[in-house]
């Protein structure tokens, strides 16, 4: 009885200091650290871009994103990432949009990207009337592509900033339901305990069938409610990371938000400095039009003295090459003969080494034939003496005198093995030579 009251009280205490901690504890204080950090460059005809916005982007949702800087570096964090393939996406007012597409990522990797401008530099603009016409169609239909895109990305923002709005309502009724559950069991714990005292202070007066009967109830609502207990925490638990990782989103949504603001910035200034170097280019190229199409003509007349001393030095060129190359060729045979003659001499001086050697190995083995062959007779004639040794043993007479005989066999057996060793160590050390030399 005094057992079931102390467990009644312990449980009690667990479930108010539960119940204590879920009101304190803030769902959305909780940091995911897990993640990676990752460098884009972008360039553009080998010169750094600044200013290009950098979004990485899993199934149409912005998990990380960025403004590159003066030398088109742009580090980008991308927290809570579990391996899964994403897309790098890169815009710019004055360049045609980029996607790295199903990329992985990796903490510390770099991805390099190559931009192409939007619109054509002085010069390509003064090219003529047709060529001018499709590139700007290309504009159009590129600049229509980037919008589609651009609507497409809003359209995906605000359905995410309306899931994240609804699930955090739902973790908010779901935290309350926690709480609400924990409240439940402590009460639940109190009345456990009640039961525990009265059951305590009426026991003088109790039969020992009720007793065990309170007892037994007693301590399954005890196991129900530990399970309840559990089941509140595990669920608190997830209410937490769920919360952790949809505030984790909303970050994500506000640094995106602050790096397009950025990368706005950084392009409308680039835009203006582009359009002034633009006017400042057309009026530079009219004025070396004139002075260009002067020195074409200039050029030209030059270009045709300079064809035709170039034709007249070509033809030298081609006989003195058509002679050094029979010269080398010449050359190269006379050397490929010695280098042949040098390589059969070589060849037949190592046959004629290993030849020796295998002749001298050779003859060591024949050498431990003889001797093996000794070996198998000594072996043989020890046999003979066993059998007849075993035969007069099977008569039972004079057995201390076989014994003697007995152990002098079988030392002369060993000596025989320890032969047959250094014999068998000395044929596998030859063989291994051997072998060496194919």
């Amino acid at each position: 009885m005094k057992n079931i009251y102390i467990a009644a009280t312990l449980l009690l205490c667990a479930f108010g200091a539960q119940a204590s901690e879920a009101d304190k504890s803030p769902v959305t204080t909780i940091e995911i650290q897990e993640g990676v950090s990752v460098t884009i460059n972008v360039k553009s005809d080998g010169q750094p871009v600044a200013g290009a916005l950098i979004k990485i982007v899993h199934e149409r949702m912005t998990v990380g994103s960025g403004t590159t800087d003066a030398s088109g570096n742009a580090s980008v964090s991308v927290k809570n990432y579990t391996g899964q393939t994403v897309t790098i996406e890169v815009f710019h007012k004055l360049y045609a949009s980029e996607k790295l597409r199903d990329r992985t990522l990796k903490e510390g990797a770099n991805f390099n990207v190559i931009m192409r401008p939007k619109k054509d530099s002085a010069e390509e603009i003064t090219a003529e009337s047709e060529e001018k016409t499709e590139k700007i169609e290309g504009q159009i239909e590129e600049e229509q592509k980037t919008a589609e895109e651009a609507a497409a990305e809003k359209e995906a923002s605000l359905k995410r900033q309306e899931e994240l709005r609804k699930e955090q309502e739902e973790i908010a009724a779901e935290t309350e339901k926690v709480n609400k559950e924990a409240e439940e069991a402590a009460e639940e714990a109190e009345a456990i305990r009640k039961e525990a005292e009265e059951l305590n202070n009426g026991s003088a007066e109790m039969t020992e069938e009720r007793r065990a009967e309170l007892e037994k109830n007693i301590a399954a609502r005890e196991a129900a409610a530990k399970q309840r207990q559990e089941e509140a925490e595990a669920r608190r638990k997830q209410l937490e990371e769920k919360a952790a990782a949809t505030a984790a989103l909303e970050r994500d949504r506000k640094a995106e938000e602050e790096a397009q603001k950025e990368a706005e910035r950084i392009q409308k200034e680039q835009e203006k400095a582009r359009k002034e170097a633009e006017e400042a280019a057309k009026e530079k190229e009219k004025e070396l039009k004139k002075e260009r199409e002067a020195a074409e003509e200039e050029a030209k007349e030059a270009e045709k003295e300079a064809k035709e001393e170039a034709e007249r030095e070509k033809e030298e060129e081609k006989a003195r090459k058509e002679a050094e190359k029979e010269q080398k060729e010449a050359e190269k045979a006379q050397k490929e003969a010695e280098k042949e003659a040098a390589a059969a001499e070589k060849e037949r001086e190592e046959a004629e080494k290993l030849a020796e050697k295998r002749a001298k190995f050779q003859e060591k083995l024949d050498k431990l034939d003889e001797d093996q062959a000794k070996i198998d007779a000594d072996r043989k004639d020890l046999e003979d003496e066993q059998k007849k040794l075993d035969k007069k043993v099977a008569k039972g007479k004079k057995l201390d005198k076989l014994k003697e005989e007995q152990i002098k066999l079988d030392e002369k057996h060993l000596k025989l093995d320890e032969k047959q060793n250094d014999l068998d160590e000395e044929r596998k050390k030859i063989l291994l030579k051997m072998k060496k030399l194919d």
